[in-house]
């Protein structure tokens, strides 16, 4: 027989996806596992979603819709995207989506070729490379440096350039380091993209999630040749919990919108009917459920901080922005698969290694769980590494 696709056969599996299914199997089998790995809320989603979803449900709103999403969620996103994010995204540039993770994919397939190279800063959420890898573009990873908080500098963003270099993926508040940009950082950034012609592609599905002094800023809002070049992703799926119910959505200058939108058409139609009426009640009770939920993560945040600085050998960035701790393990001499593989058949515990966000020395911990969850899983985390201790410093 022929063989399959070569791109697809390429694509490495998601480390995240592999480690929460390996915590899933051995759940299922019994023991007592607890897991710090897969980003995903534990919070409800908001009682107006509920409701919502199912008065849908009851009123018969199953059949298709609009391909780019219904068009009163697309004026809703369009108003959201102006008071919130200082965007001007008309309805008909906004395209709602299967979740974010579709949203970043059909951005990347309206917009580039084969032999196109993406910029992506290291580390990376999962996704970025492989998804340029099966469009036949070139993945450029850009290693950024703890000590800078695991920010793209404009010398290393200079560094990379080629005349290939068609987009720049950034992505803050970040995933996995929780990193958040500044305003002036982004600026610096963005006169780079506006000299070498670069279009932007800007991850924010964590922008409601933030502490301290963080703010989040689109690149899009920095002037008008920003907004020019630059697509906002975002969803549903963290500040309103609504993970399983896949829902994403992507502002867009007008021509990179409308061929997105023509790629959707073929690609899913459109996403769940059901989920976007939900989605409309949740951007409705946003100002009423998203202090709770900022204040319930700021809660796990420093709790978690509180733990890890017991634990000796560790380093790590304080998050400014989503529910993880990136930490470097180099100290236990494991490399980061070895040492999340320990962590979960010796002491019953998922983490994620670094290395599929390219960064190897590494374990993401989520910190999105009740505190007695967190008690019991950082108990065992301290546990496994003090059983290490021997390749830890003093």
């Amino acid at each position: 027989m022929k063989t399959l696709s070569a791109r697809a056969l390429a694509i490495a599996p998601s480390p995240t996806v592999a480690m929460d299914a390996r915590y899933k199997e051995i759940l299922a089998g019994g023991r007592p596992v607890l897991s710090l790995g897969a980003g995903e809320p534990d919070v409800p989603m908001p009682e107006a979603g509920v409701q919502a979803a199912v008065r849908a449900l009851r009123e018969g709103k199953t059949r298709y819709a609009h391909m780019a999403g219904l068009p009163e969620l697309r004026s809703a996103l369009s108003r959201k995207f102006h008071e919130e994010n200082g965007l001007e995204y008309p309805p008909e540039n906004i395209l709602v989506t299967s979740g974010a993770k579709q949203a970043v994919f059909t951005a990347l397939t309206a917009l580039l070729n084969p032999g196109d190279e993406v910029l992506i800063p290291s580390p990376y959420w999962v996704t970025y490379p492989e998804a340029v890898r099966l469009l036949g573009a070139v993945p450029v990873e850009i290693a950024t440096r703890f000590e800078d908080g695991f920010k793209l500098t404009p010398e290393a963003l200079r560094a990379a350039l080629t005349p290939r270099g068609k987009l720049l993926l950034l992505n803050s508040p970040c995933n996995p380091t929780g990193a958040v940009y500044t305003r002036a950082e982004l600026s610096a950034l963005a006169a780079i993209a506006v000299e070498a012609d670069l279009y932007v592609l800007s991850d924010e599905i964590y922008e409601h999630i933030l502490y301290g002094e963080a703010a989040a800023v689109s690149p899009a809002s920095l002037g008008p040749e920003m907004a020019a070049r630059t697509a906002t992703v975002n969803g549903f799926s963290k500040a309103f919990a609504m993970q399983g119910l896949r829902l994403g959505y992507v502002g867009a200058p007008a021509a990179w919108a409308k061929a997105m939108i023509a790629v959707q058409s073929h690609a899913a139609h459109h996403p769940s009917t059901i989920s976007q009426y939900a989605a409309l009640a949740c951007l409705e009770a946003a100002p009423g459920v998203l202090p709770a939920m900022r204040l319930h993560y700021q809660e796990a945040r420093e709790y978690a901080l509180a733990r890890l600085r017991e634990i000796p050998g560790l380093r790590w960035n304080d998050p400014d922005g989503a529910f993880y701790v990136f930490l470097d393990i180099t100290a236990f001499g494991m490399d980061s698969v070895s040492l999340a593989e320990y962590l979960l058949e010796k002491w019953d515990l998922a983490t994620v290694p670094g290395l599929g966000f390219g960064r190897e020395g590494y374990l993401r911990l989520s910190f999105a769980n009740s505190r007695e969850v967190l008690a019991q899983a950082f108990d065992r985390l301290e546990q496994g590494l003090r059983a290490l201790a021997p390749h830890a410093p003093a």
